[in-house]
């Protein structure tokens, strides 16, 4: 069995990833009162587009061959790997980010989130490197 993702489309799921957490820590800036807490969430979008440029980066200087559309893939166990990765990440599966940080009564709910949404993005991104 071939793996359907490609180096290209895996930077190109992680760039979308940063950018919604980007989103994610603006709203909840705009959200919160707190000018501490404000200017913390402000930070962390800056990180976030920090990571877009980096990834953008790092995908434009792949080499043509890594938009090949198949790695072979015997049992099936990378491309299993990815989408559950994929399809666990807290925003790949709730595009409504303004929502989310409308549902969270407090700025500690708001981080316990963020704590989520970071976890899901380190075990993404583990997953890819081992599987490309």
């Amino acid at each position: 069995m071939a793996l359907n993702f490609n180096a290209r489309e895996i930077f190109d799921m992680g760039i979308q990833i940063e950018v919604n957490g980007k989103t994610f820590y603006e709203v909840a800036a705009k959200k919160t009162a707190e000018t501490s807490v404000r200017d913390f969430f402000k930070e962390l979008a800056a990180w976030e587009n920090q990571h877009v440029t980096l990834f953008t980066e790092l995908r434009d200087s792949l080499p043509a061959s890594a938009g090949a559309a198949d790695i072979f893939d015997p049992n099936g166990e990378a491309e299993g790997y990815i989408r559950a990765t994929g399809d666990s990440h807290v925003f790949i599966k709730n595009t409504d980010i303004a929502g989310m940080v409308a549902g969270c009564k407090n700025p500690v709910e708001i981080l316990d989130l963020a704590l989520q949404f970071e976890k899901d993005s380190v075990v993404f991104y583990t997953t890819m490197k081992k599987v490309v």
